[in-house]
């Protein structure tokens, strides 16, 4: 896809990970956009190894992603999917 299909993805909510949030302490986004929208269509971001810069981050919060961290440690680019869906299943099913 290209960053513009990328952008304009319909969605009725948007995470992108990122793990500059978890930096500054930042835990919840990914529950509450998942407990708000169970029944809707969520779409996760994932950058490449090395992350995204802050001004890709700001393009996507300007469409209407927001900024998630996925707790205190840094996962590579294929794991990190697997962990949020895991944990999307998790909020979902389980709780």
């Amino acid at each position: 896809m290209s960053w513009q299909d990328i952008l304009k993805v319909p969605k009725d909510a948007g995470i992108v990970a990122w793990e500059e949030s978890a930096r500054h302490n930042e835990h919840a986004a990914l529950v509450s956009v998942v407990n708000h929208h169970q029944h809707s269509r969520l779409a996760m971001l994932f950058g490449p190894e090395g992350g995204l810069t802050e001004n890709e981050i700001q393009d996507l919060s300007h469409h209407d992603f927001l900024s998630a961290g996925l707790g205190p440690r840094i996962l590579r680019a294929e794991t990190a999917p697997l962990y949020a869906l895991s944990a999307v299943s998790l909020l979902c099913e389980l709780v």
